[in-house]
């Protein structure tokens, strides 16, 4: 389970950053790692020292400390502070008992680890526990006692502690929550002393991921099922097949695909996006517009690219207009692979989680012309699916 840390931000800058954590310094979290890869990328000394979580809280309030490591924006704190981008994505599952099955919601029994993050959620939702123990194992000891009905857990830790007691976890029915991100949260009396403080802190973040954030094998299998034929179906459209040769077919030189490449992302940046909106308004990016409407929201951005990996139609204004150089084109156009699932990635301009699904666009041979992506809102798709 990621590790609580807590942040002390000292006025003077003089003065190191005084970090606390509910677990041994010494722990080699992904947490703690993260922590100091960015703030040695932001040239801030910092100390660590224990400190419960709880008590951070209270201390946040109480304006003696000035921010925690890792942090759910709970509303009670919304006064405060500020959160950070995500630096760590926990995948929350429900898992009730398989006797539970039939008793309604509202009389189940609910477990919790006392102090955790889910013991905060529920406090939120207004879920009592029944149980509140100390450890993860003991508490899906309990769950497998059946002296609790339900639990919420990350999905790996739930994994991770199953296959530890020799618990078989198909055992239990699991269901989707949500991704919750962890990261870090300042206080505004920090801010008004640093506003550029979380911007900067943001911008390390990515530098220093230790991995990306994977779906699960059965939740790849859950998004695969669903939209992989929605996917191919469209890649097969003629008028996209059309459209991608007519592009393979009038090649750009490498210098002019980068001049582009920079202007588009230029505009994006200063919100004048010229070149995209261009495009966005051709016949075939508005196609792609309507055929996105249709799928209800699950669907958040279609992408249609040449064989070089420039965009052919969009149906949102992308933030770059050439792919060739990212995971999504070079592991579908180059590879033998019938589709390629990305990484889960935060999008903190609309707070959705979204994966991204890339399959070939073939010919009439079947040979590979171009690339087709789809983005999905991973999280309600997941919900959608539950049961």
């Amino acid at each position: 389970m990621i590790a609580s840390l807590f942040y002390s931000l000292l006025l003077s800058s003089s003065q190191p950053l005084q970090l606390g954590t509910n677990v041994p310094v010494t722990s080699p979290t992904n947490a703690t790692r993260q922590a100091h890869c960015i703030l040695q990328q932001m040239r801030q000394p910092y100390q660590l020292q224990t400190l419960p979580w709880l008590r951070a809280k209270q201390e946040v309030r109480m304006q003696r400390l000035d921010g925690y490591f890792t942090a759910i924006l709970l509303p009670e704190m919304q006064h405060y502070g500020e959160l950070s981008a995500p630096m760590f994505l926990e995948n929350w599952y429900w898992f009730t008992h398989p006797d539970s099955l039939g008793i309604p919601t509202t009389s189940l029994r609910y477990g919790v680890i006392r102090g955790s993050h889910q013991a905060n959620w529920f406090e939120v939702m207004n879920i009592q526990p029944a149980v509140e123990v100390n450890t993860l194992s003991e508490l899906l000891q309990v769950l497998h006692r059946h002296r609790i009905d339900r639990v919420l857990l990350d999905l790996e830790d739930f994994e991770h502690t199953t296959a530890q007691l020799a618990i078989d976890p198909r055992h239990y029915k699991s269901e989707f929550f949500r991704y919750v991100p962890l990261g870090l949260f300042i206080s505004y009396r920090f801010l008004q002393q640093q506003p550029d403080f979380i911007r900067q802190f943001n911008q390390y973040i990515h530098r220093c991921a230790q991995s990306p954030f994977a779906l699960s094998p059965i939740e790849q299998e859950r998004i695969l099922h669903y939209f992989l034929p929605l996917a191919t179906q469209l890649a097969s459209n003629t008028e996209l097949r059309a459209a991608v040769l007519a592009s393979n077919q009038q090649p750009m030189p490498v210098s002019e695909l980068h001049r582009l490449d920079q202007q588009w992302m230029d505009e994006v940046e200063q919100l004048t996006p010229k070149l995209g909106e261009h495009m966005l308004a051709e016949p075939l990016s508005q196609f792609l517009v309507q055929w996105q409407a249709q799928q209800q929201g699950l669907v958040t951005e279609i992408i249609l690219t040449d064989q070089q990996g420039k965009n052919v139609a969009i149906s949102a204004v992308t933030s770059d207009f050439w792919q060739g150089n990212e995971a999504k084109f070079l592991n579908v156009y180059q590879q033998t692979a019938p589709y390629f699932l990305d990484a889960v990635v935060f999008d903190a301009s609309t707070q959705r989680f979204q994966v991204q699904l890339s399959l070939a666009v073939t010919d009439s041979n079947n040979r590979h012309i171009g690339v087709l992506t789809l983005g999905i809102d991973v999280e309600q798709a997941l919900r959608r699916q539950n049961g």
